[in-house]
Protein backbone atom coordinates (compact mmCIF):
# COMPACT_ATOMS: atom_id res chain seq x y z
CA UNK A 1 0.00 0.00 0.00
CA UNK A 2 1.35 3.43 -0.89
CA UNK A 3 2.06 5.91 1.87
CA UNK A 4 -0.33 8.85 2.16
CA UNK A 5 1.07 11.77 0.18
CA UNK A 6 -0.27 15.29 0.23
CA UNK A 7 -1.80 16.29 -3.09
CA UNK A 8 0.65 19.18 -3.58
CA UNK A 9 3.54 16.70 -3.12
CA UNK A 10 2.38 14.25 -5.80
CA UNK A 11 4.38 13.71 -8.98
CA UNK A 12 2.78 14.98 -12.20
CA UNK A 13 2.76 12.49 -15.10
CA UNK A 14 1.33 12.56 -18.62
CA UNK A 15 0.14 8.94 -18.82
CA UNK A 16 -0.94 6.18 -16.45
CA UNK A 17 -2.02 2.56 -16.65
CA UNK A 18 -4.94 3.04 -14.26
CA UNK A 19 -6.72 5.75 -12.31
CA UNK A 20 -7.86 4.97 -8.78
CA UNK A 21 -11.45 5.99 -8.11
CA UNK A 22 -14.28 5.47 -5.66
CA UNK A 23 -17.42 3.54 -6.58
CA UNK A 24 -19.72 3.77 -3.61
CA UNK A 25 -17.47 2.92 -0.66
CA UNK A 26 -15.14 0.72 -2.74
CA UNK A 27 -11.82 1.73 -4.27
CA UNK A 28 -11.57 0.67 -7.94
CA UNK A 29 -9.11 0.93 -10.82
CA UNK A 30 -10.27 2.48 -14.10
CA UNK A 31 -8.35 2.45 -17.38
CA UNK A 32 -7.87 5.88 -19.00
CA UNK A 33 -9.42 4.57 -22.23
CA UNK A 34 -12.61 3.65 -20.33
CA UNK A 35 -12.82 7.19 -18.96
CA UNK A 36 -12.34 8.67 -22.43
CA UNK A 37 -15.05 6.46 -23.95
CA UNK A 38 -17.51 7.47 -21.22
CA UNK A 39 -17.07 11.14 -22.11
CA UNK A 40 -17.44 10.49 -25.83
CA UNK A 41 -13.84 10.05 -27.04
CA UNK A 42 -12.54 6.77 -28.43
CA UNK A 43 -8.98 6.15 -29.65
CA UNK A 44 -8.10 2.59 -30.55
CA UNK A 45 -6.43 0.34 -33.08
CA UNK A 46 -7.41 -3.15 -34.17
CA UNK A 47 -7.13 -5.63 -37.00
CA UNK A 48 -10.11 -6.65 -39.15
CA UNK A 49 -10.13 -9.96 -41.04
CA UNK A 50 -11.80 -10.09 -44.48
CA UNK A 51 -15.53 -9.41 -44.02
CA UNK A 52 -15.12 -8.65 -40.31
CA UNK A 53 -16.65 -5.52 -38.82
CA UNK A 54 -16.24 -3.41 -35.69
CA UNK A 55 -19.21 -1.56 -34.16
CA UNK A 56 -18.47 1.93 -32.88
CA UNK A 57 -20.12 2.80 -29.56
CA UNK A 58 -21.69 5.99 -31.00
CA UNK A 59 -24.41 6.98 -33.49
CA UNK A 60 -22.84 10.25 -34.65
CA UNK A 61 -19.69 12.30 -34.32
CA UNK A 62 -16.33 13.13 -35.87
CA UNK A 63 -14.08 10.27 -37.00
CA UNK A 64 -10.46 10.14 -38.06
CA UNK A 65 -9.59 6.74 -39.49
CA UNK A 66 -6.48 5.21 -40.99
CA UNK A 67 -5.95 1.90 -42.78
CA UNK A 68 -2.34 1.50 -41.69
CA UNK A 69 -1.79 -1.50 -44.02
CA UNK A 70 -2.29 0.67 -47.07
CA UNK A 71 -1.35 4.24 -46.26
CA UNK A 72 -0.16 6.75 -43.72
CA UNK A 73 -2.97 9.08 -44.82
CA UNK A 74 -5.92 9.55 -42.53
CA UNK A 75 -9.51 10.16 -43.58
CA UNK A 76 -11.77 12.48 -41.59
CA UNK A 77 -15.57 12.75 -41.68
CA UNK A 78 -18.53 13.90 -39.65
CA UNK A 79 -21.05 11.09 -39.20
CA UNK A 80 -24.71 11.96 -38.67
CA UNK A 81 -27.30 9.71 -37.03
CA UNK A 82 -29.25 9.71 -40.29
CA UNK A 83 -26.55 7.62 -42.00
CA UNK A 84 -24.90 10.36 -44.00
CA UNK A 85 -22.43 13.09 -43.17
CA UNK A 86 -19.59 15.10 -44.63
CA UNK A 87 -16.23 13.75 -45.73
CA UNK A 88 -13.72 16.42 -44.69
CA UNK A 89 -10.51 14.62 -45.74
CA UNK A 90 -11.01 11.72 -48.19
CA UNK A 91 -8.75 8.68 -48.55
CA UNK A 92 -8.41 6.22 -51.39
CA UNK A 93 -8.49 3.31 -48.91
CA UNK A 94 -11.59 4.35 -46.89
CA UNK A 95 -15.23 4.46 -48.08
CA UNK A 96 -17.75 6.45 -46.03
CA UNK A 97 -21.54 5.92 -45.85
CA UNK A 98 -21.74 2.73 -47.98
CA UNK A 99 -19.99 -0.57 -48.63
CA UNK A 100 -17.52 -0.78 -51.49
CA UNK A 101 -15.54 -3.92 -52.27
CA UNK A 102 -11.79 -3.55 -51.73
CA UNK A 103 -11.96 -0.80 -49.09
CA UNK A 104 -12.43 -0.30 -45.38
CA UNK A 105 -15.98 1.04 -45.10
CA UNK A 106 -17.64 3.22 -42.45
CA UNK A 107 -21.46 3.16 -42.50
CA UNK A 108 -24.56 2.46 -40.45
CA UNK A 109 -27.48 0.14 -41.13
CA UNK A 110 -30.31 2.61 -40.71
CA UNK A 111 -31.30 5.87 -39.14
CA UNK A 112 -30.11 6.34 -35.55
CA UNK A 113 -28.04 3.13 -35.42
CA UNK A 114 -24.40 2.82 -34.41
CA UNK A 115 -21.74 3.09 -37.10
CA UNK A 116 -19.80 0.06 -38.30
CA UNK A 117 -16.27 -0.19 -39.70
CA UNK A 118 -16.07 -3.13 -42.13
CA UNK A 119 -13.18 -4.66 -44.04
CA UNK A 120 -14.31 -5.55 -47.59
CA UNK A 121 -10.77 -6.35 -48.75
CA UNK A 122 -9.64 -9.97 -49.17
CA UNK A 123 -6.90 -9.65 -46.52
CA UNK A 124 -6.70 -8.47 -42.90
CA UNK A 125 -6.39 -4.72 -42.39
CA UNK A 126 -4.97 -2.77 -39.44
CA UNK A 127 -7.19 0.14 -38.49
CA UNK A 128 -6.49 3.16 -36.26
CA UNK A 129 -9.40 5.40 -35.25
CA UNK A 130 -10.08 8.46 -33.16
CA UNK A 131 -13.78 9.20 -32.67
CA UNK A 132 -15.32 12.18 -30.89
CA UNK A 133 -19.02 11.94 -30.15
Amino acid sequence: MADDIKENEMTSVSSVNYVRALKGKDSVLVTPSSLMTQIGILHTSFSLSPGEQYELPYKSGLIMIQNSNRSHEKAVATLYGSGNGTVIVPSSTIQFFSEEIGKVCVFNNGENTKYIIKNTRNESQNIIITFIE
